[in-house]
């Protein structure tokens, strides 16, 4: 198929590190430009660090659901910076960018080329991974890299570095160790195929050895505070029923866009105009204006239309600008753009097969590529050890361990929702690809006609993962809220907006996690005038947030009582926990689902507190506040009329 290409120079490293360089620093830029607050989610572990920065103790006084890691930086950064939001910020960003980093230079090694390497790198930051997610980016890049290095030339030293590395990966979440240890496991004993049977197991066995000597400051910890058995029984159902709340329904399909022609041409991608007519303007005369003017109507907006502009020419903008029945218009600036712009957006690639474009077909497409390239690369990879077809020494030892983690992240991974989920399990996927896209661009096969062949349907899937990645990770929207249209001001304007909201505590109103936590602003400004710090609360809905916009320690075993933060087997445990440290309040959210789940706690919920108040969110929508029925109030809060319970100052 190809020739022989063991001496064929890698990408000078100065270029690699050049290149790695700048994808960081736009990775951090990128997250910073389009940050627009954390999602409830980002709390379930944040809620952690806040209840051990409040005196709780891990295992002992709350159930680690198998993120130990994850939730101790958290912490360690709050204590060492304090509690703004650019302090977690940094944290998740800083290693979704330091993850984009190794992936530059393991995508180089693998492709031969800096291009390509930045090529996927790019489709990973394109992605959007969520804030919360940045272990599932930086663990497997990382990981990654240390097998590359390992397998380049095996050594007990390499292989207890990796078993290092399997460990952290194992605390900040523990199937991230499991998956990373396997994978391990099966590049070090693909890697030592040469040296045979024997010394495969020795290096396995001491990978797995050390691992386990690396974990035993913390199995110590476990078995003082709780012991390891009642720990992995419930990290264990706290797995199961994160997996049966978001397992896939159904696998994704592909479908033809009705009344979009297959073989076509979509519009080209331009900015939508905002036009404000008169009010007097009737129907059939804004129609006729609307022709006039090439405009596309599109959708409505709170006061305005927006419309696609077909002729974006300076006249034409100007003289809708100008026109008597137009009382407005808005992003006309952007709609008319240099020639260039025009130009390669009318010759985008992307514009072909309109009747494909759609979410669910970005959906559908990622899905199956993610699931077809480790099955590919492991078959080509299989060929290329029967004909000794091997480039630098080790790399089909780094290609299977990658196919391994491939096929576990995606089977772990992705789930309901699945356009949430894709990002998660980008890391693999995309340097299975930089592989791929080496052998079919950087190598020169025997038949020159097949290489030509395989590199056009290469070229094709990077254009339509390109096109998918783009709608997942919501790239128009991204790029608008970055103020990139705006040119550099605009990105100026936007860099100093968001440095202001990294300054402010979590607990803001500009752009809180939740509609929950928003419309609680009032009460939790209460819980400061009202309760002391140690007081707690229980949340019986699936916003984490709520505590730590509350400031309050969470008072069951998990952080809220939904549906797999908490143990339903052992509610019982929690109800005794409940009964010696009361919690003042509790935010009686999912009431239907509270009681399904958690009999045994709304039994003694419903007899040990009452109705203190009803906050609205929205519409008719309520979160009913109870209070412990046997807490005397110290007085009456001025503001809210509500109780108060800590003396006045």
């Amino acid at each position: 198929m190809s020739v022989p290409a063991a001496d064929r120079p890698a990408p000078e490293r100065a270029a690699v590190m050049v290149a790695a360089g700048a994808i960081f620093i736009l990775a951090l830029a990128w997250r910073l430009l389009t940050f627009t607050g954390f999602t409830n989610d980002h709390y379930a572990h944040y809620a952690l660090a806040q209840q051990m920065m409040l005196g709780d103790r891990p295992i002992r006084d709350f159930t680690d659901p198998g993120w130990p890691l994850t939730y101790a930086l958290s912490a360690a950064a709050w204590w060492l910076a304090g509690s703004a939001m650019w302090v977690e910020w940094l944290l998740s960003s800083g290693a979704l960018a330091a993850g984009a980093l190794l992936t530059v230079v393991v995508a180089a090694r693998l492709s031969g080329s800096v291009w390509i390497a930045v090529f996927v790198a790019a489709l990973e930051l394109i992605s959007y991974p969520r804030t919360y997610a940045y272990p599932k980016i930086f663990v497997y890049a990382l990981g990654a890299w240390v097998m590359v290095t390992m397998a380049s030339r095996l050594s007990a030293r390499r292989v207890v570095f990796m078993a290092g590395i399997v460990a952290m990966a194992f605390l900040l979440r523990h199937d991230h160790g499991l998956y990373l240890g396997i994978a391990a496991a099966v590049c070090v004993a693909v890697a030592s195929r040469s040296d045979g049977a024997r010394a495969a197991f020795v290096r396995a066995a001491t990978l797995t050895a050390t691992t386990a000597l690396w974990l035993l400051p913390w199995m110590l910890f476990v078995t003082a505070n709780g012991g390891l058995s009642a720990y992995f029984d419930r990290a264990i159902e706290y797995a199961q029923a994160e997996a049966n709340a978001s397992n896939l329904r159904s696998l994704p399909r592909f479908a033809r866009l009705p009344d979009m022609p297959l073989l076509g041409l979509e519009r080209p991608n331009r900015p939508l105009a905002q036009v404000t007519w008169k009010p007097a303007l009737s129907d059939s005369e804004r129609s006729a204006l609307e022709r006039r003017y090439g405009l596309e109507f599109v959708r409505d907006g709170d006061e305005a239309r927006w419309y696609y502009a077909h002729d974006s020419s300076e006249a034409t903008l100007d003289a809708l600008s100008r026109d008597p029945q137009v009382e407005g218009t808005g992003n006309l600036g952007r709609v008319h753009r240099p020639i260039w712009r025009e130009v390669a957006a009318s010759l985008s690639p992307l514009r072909l097969a309109p009747a494909l474009h759609s979410a669910a077909n970005a959906d559908a497409w990622l899905f199956w590529l993610f699931w077809g390239l480790p099955l590919v690369c492991g078959l080509v990879a299989a060929w290329r050890a029967v004909h000794g077809l091997e480039r630098w020494p080790g790399e089909l030892a780094v290609i299977a361990a990658i196919c391994v983690t491939a096929a576990m992240v995606n089977a772990g991974f992705l789930r309901d929702a699945l356009r949430t989920r894709l990002a998660d399990a980008i890391v693999p996927a995309v340097l299975l690809g930089a592989w791929g896209l080496g052998l079919c661009w950087t190598e020169r096969w025997r038949s020159r006609a097949l290489q030509c062949g395989v590199a056009l349907i290469t070229v094709a899937a990077c254009i339509a993962s390109y096109a998918a990645v783009r709608q997942i990770g919501e790239w128009p929207e991204r790029t608008e809220v970055a103020g990139i249209g705006d040119g550099p001001r605009g990105v100026l304007a936007r860099a100093r907006e968001v440095s202001l909201l990294l300054a402010l505590p979590h607990r803001q109103n500009v752009v809180p996690p939740s509609r929950v936590s928003g419309a609680l602003m009032p009460f939790f400004k209460y819980l400061d005038r009202c309760t002391s710090e140690s007081e707690r609360i229980i949340v019986t809905g699936e916003f984490p947030d709520v505590p730590v916009m509350a400031g309050r320690r969470f008072a069951s075993d998990g952080v809220v009582l939904g549906a797999w933060y908490s143990s339903a087997s052992h509610q019982d445990q929690t109800v005794e926990m409940l009964r010696t440290r009361r919690p003042l309040f509790v935010a009686y959210m999912s009431a239907g689902a509270f009681r399904s789940r958690f009999p045994l706690i709304e039994t003694f919920v419903s007899g040990e507190y009452r109705s203190m108040t009803d906050v609205q969110v929205d519409g008719d929508a309520t979160v009913p506040i109870l209070v412990d029925r046997t807490r005397m109030p110290l007085g009456t809060d001025a503001e809210t009329g509500w109780p108060c319970f800590k003396p006045a100052t």
